[in-house]
């Protein structure tokens, strides 16, 4: 499936102000380009009128597919050339900001001959761009394409998500419809004894029958809780590695991996093990040629295995049974479709709130043809459930209904379902859906990961006002997740993280196969159309001096991603920077290169770049200070990093800036101009004595200061910072916190890690109306909370650990009517007094709906799902 709705309208809004005249003085255009932007404009408005037609029959007529391609590829070469010219505009402001004092001189210098080259490739480049869109326009005649009337309340209409300020991963087994039987079943088998030391279980079903969500209520029962000493769960996937297996248990039971040896990494695994009855889920097991599991692999893992106490377990899901075959099964069980009345029950729970489903009976008739369509399904069911929570207008579900998608994909019921669901998401969404293609199967994403890229593609646009990048991503990403397509298993207020389903990568593949480059798929034609490509180690395996072959064929590429932490040659990375010019994000994390190259100031559409973990980069070449699109830049982890180049300031449009450095000090200055700046996270900066003049990051949002040994104070003025709304503070030993910090109001979420903190700040109660998340970790010093914590009514999670010395909690808990979690961990005598009923201090934290402690059995335990995969 191709859209090319997001691509389209991105580039009519971005020529509308030179079709109306504006800048023309700023650009000085010349030659007629001013004449074939006005043309390239109308040409692409007549275009975007028949899109949704065509994008709704491109599933009968390949052709139009193929139409919508050369479209979308022609927007961004168009995209390309309309960023050239506000790159010109920044950096007129730029020079002007940096030589006021010869204002004149500056604009002379843009409005005369150096503009010269500078139209006339510009003016040449438009006109071939509008030669294309103009055939493409012809071409749209073919497939007698009609302008669609937009309803009052279209699919494409962006809902706002309700923020809910934190969720768990702990499976929600009470939505669960259908499955008490089998679960049931697989307990039984559980805690049953056997004469082998560890005996296997597989439960076998195809695509979104809700294998990994049954094994996980099995995972979390009580009575498997308790029967089991250990339990492990490790997402296997594709890719059966027996290295990447060993080492993903021993860090699930909580260990550290120090060694690559997988001789000393098995001793390991089997010394966790040894004499403890423990259970292992092998989540999404595949049988798949050269990567899967084999008889031979299985053999070796179940023989470390064998170690663990009489009794122990291993759940192993898949969709093929002669996996369930090779791993000699005690017991295969088969999952199987939901039955009508669960289907529609599932269906409806989805689609309706709570006792609504009533009221509208004639939509359920609809619904129960719908439910037919899905076979039992339970993903498609969510999925279409979930499509149609919002919608109580009849022609939406029978547009759900009547979809052409349901011929073209046969009896692939699942398929149609995620089809309709992705083609109901509002334009500016799918490319960010489609984006996840690059990634891995079972990657675990993170909010603060992936907006910053979708932002350096410019997916991210919003009607509100001064509304924040990360504001604005986070609600992205609640919209998809509302969809059903990103199983979303934490949501805060400031982070999510979220999976998305196999199916639903395989769906997200299929979309983006042709822009993109992937690790799951590599393209073996149109490789001028790719945009996007991301890499892991084995790509880059060879040569020092050689260029990946993933790489080789690629020229118009605006991102190069490097998923695992490994070398990339500096010979690779100054190909890309030759090859890629309009490269938009690079990472290049785990790297060895000593220093970035010189040509990296020629990225001028660069506005992602990552450089975190290259122990060896000592300097960032002065170049840099000419991305003045460059939106992140992160070089954490950079230990060998001397300095930041004086001119960082010139970067005006940063949003996220994250530093490792040698320095004891910032450049002056430094942060004057950065006022656009969002996030700033300061790590592992040994010697650092100050933050610098960070009170003029009037826009700052989120500080993060971790492990720098030698800060002791924060500047003055720290209530210049009227943004902030996150500060988090990780092994600063020497920091005085308890008057350093005066004047920060407003703080939703507060962190102190690793501090000699006797008692909190004083002036943490300046944020009284406003603190939803405190977290105390490691201040073994601490010896009370005070009082006015209960002034803290909007606080929603507390977490204290580590905190040896801390006796009891304040009088004053029970005011906390906010309060959803509190987790005490490694805080002795804390502990006994928040026992369940006994403890002394039950009864000021009983109205807390989640209390976790170290010793607490009826506390639930978060699933810790671990990716060994990537």
């Amino acid at each position: 499936m191709e859209f090319a709705s997001g691509i389209t309208l991105k580039v009519l809004e971005g020529l509308a102000p030179y079709a109306a005249q504006y800048a023309v003085e700023q650009v000085c255009l010349a030659w007629g380009a001013q004449h074939e932007l006005n043309q390239l404009h109308e040409t692409l408005s007549a275009i975007q009128l028949v899109l949704g037609d065509a994008e709704k029959k491109q599933m009968q007529n390949p052709l139009i597919s193929h139409w919508l391609r050369n479209l979308k590829d022609v927007c961004n070469d168009a995209d390309d050339v309309l960023d050239e010219f506000e790159f010109r505009e920044l950096q007129l402001k730029v020079l002007m900001d940096n030589h006021k004092s010869c204002e004149a001189k500056v604009r002379q210098f843009f409005s005369r001959w150096n503009t010269v080259i500078f139209h006339f490739k510009m003016g040449r480049r438009i006109k071939n761009i509008r030669a294309r869109l103009v055939e493409i326009d012809d071409e749209k005649t073919k497939f007698s394409l009609f302008q669609i009337a937009k309803l009052a309340d279209n699919w494409g209409v962006p809902q706002r998500v309700n923020d809910q300020r934190e969720t768990d991963s702990l499976p929600e087994t009470t939505n669960v419809i259908g499955r008490a039987e089998d679960r049931n079943q697989i307990i039984n088998y559980l805690l049953n004894e056997c004469n082998e030391n560890v005996s296997v279980i597989s439960i076998v079903g195809f695509g979104g029958l809700g294998k990994t969500t049954l094994a996980r209520m099995v995972f979390n029962d009580n009575e498997v809780e308790k029967y089991f000493q250990i339990r492990l769960w490790i997402c296997v996937s594709e890719n059966f590695d027996v290295r990447k297996l060993v080492r993903g248990i021993i860090t699930e039971a909580g260990k550290e991996c120090n060694s690559e040896s997988l001789n000393v990494l098995k001793r390991q695994l089997q010394d966790i093990l040894r004499g403890k009855k423990f259970l292992l889920v092998l989540d999404d097991v595949w049988d798949i040629d050269s990567t899967g599991i084999t008889s031979q692999k299985w053999a070796e893992l179940k023989a470390l295995l064998a170690v663990g106490a009489k009794g122990s377990k291993l759940i192993v899901t898949t969709r093929d049974e002669s996996v369930s075959s090779l791993v000699s099964s005690m017991h295969m069980h088969s999952l199987n479709s939901l039955s009508v009345e669960d289907s529609i029950a599932l269906f409806a729970k989805c689609a309706f709130s709570e006792g609504e489903q009533q009221r509208y009976p004639d939509l359920m008739n609809i619904g129960k043809e719908i439910v037919n369509k899905c076979g039992g399904n339970p993903l498609a069911l969510a999925t279409l459930g979930s499509l149609l929570r919002l919608k109580r207008e009849r022609y939406h579900w029978l547009q759900v209904n009547d979809d052409d998608i349901w011929n073209s994909s046969g009896k692939d019921s699942i398929l149609a379902a995620l089809k309709l669901s992705y083609s109901a998401l509002p334009p500016q969404l799918k490319p960010c859906f489609a984006f996840c293609a690059l990634y891995p199967k079972d990657y675990e994403f993170h909010s603060n990961e992936i907006v910053p890229l979708w932002m350096a593609q410019g997916f991210l646009t919003s009607a509100r006002q001064n509304e924040g990048f990360e504001v604005m991503g986070l609600d992205y990403i609640r919209q998809i997740g509302c969809k059903s397509l990103f199983q979303i298993e934490a949501n805060k207020e400031t982070e999510i993280i979220f999976r998305i389903h196999d199916l639903v990568h395989d769906l997200a593949i299929s979309i983006a196969q042709v822009e993109c480059s992937t690790v799951n798929c590599r393209p073996k034609s149109a490789f001028e159309k790719v945009r996007h490509v991301s890499v892991l180690a084995e790509d880059l395996y060879g040569e020092a001096e050689q260029v990946p072959e993933v790489l080789l064929k690629l020229e118009k590429v605006r991102t190069v991603l490097s998923l695992d932490m490994d070398s990339f040659s500096e010979y690779t990375l100054r190909t890309c920077i030759s090859r890629f010019k309009y490269m938009r994000a690079l990472d290049v994390g785990g790297s060895t290169f000593e220093e970035l190259p010189s040509s990296i100031g020629n990225l001028s559409h660069l506005r992602y770049l990552r450089l975190d973990g290259n122990l060896f980069i000592r300097q960032l070449s002065t170049s840099i200070c000419k991305l003045l699109n460059l939106q992140f830049l992160s070089c954490l982890g950079c230990f060998s990093l001397e300095e930041l180049p004086e001119g960082i300031g010139n970067l005006i449009n940063l949003r996220i800036l994250k530093i490792t450095t040698k320095q004891m000090y910032f450049p002056k200055g430094v942060f004057r101009r950065l006022t656009l700046l969002e996030t700033l996270a300061i790590g592992f900066c040994h010697s650092l004595k100050s933050l610098g003049e960070i009170e003029y990051l009037t826009n700052l949002h989120h500080l993060f200061v971790s492990s720098c040994e030698d800060l002791r104070s924060f500047p003055p003025n720290m209530k210049n910072l009227t943004a902030l709304h996150t500060l988090k503070i990780n092994h600063c030993w020497q920091l005085e916190l308890m008057r350093s910090g005066e004047g920060i109001t407003g703080l939703r979420s507060f962190t102190v890690r690793s501090s000699y903190l006797e008692a909190l700040p004083n002036w943490l109660q300046d944020s009284a109306d406003t603190l939803r998340s405190l977290e105390i970790l490691g201040c073994r010093k601490l010896m009370a909370l005070p009082e006015w914590v209960q002034k803290l009514t909007l606080l929603e999670q507390l977490y204290v650990m580590d905190c040896p010395k801390l006796p009891a909690l304040p009088q004053g808990m029970h005011c906390l009517t906010a309060l959803r979690k509190l987790m005490i961990c490694d805080c002795p005598e804390l502990r006994k007094r928040c026992e369940r009923e006994t403890g002394e201090d039950w009864s000021k934290i009983k109205h807390v709906p989640m209390i976790i402690t170290t010793r607490d059995d009826q506390a639930p335990e978060p699933v810790r799902v671990l990716l060994v995969n990537s």
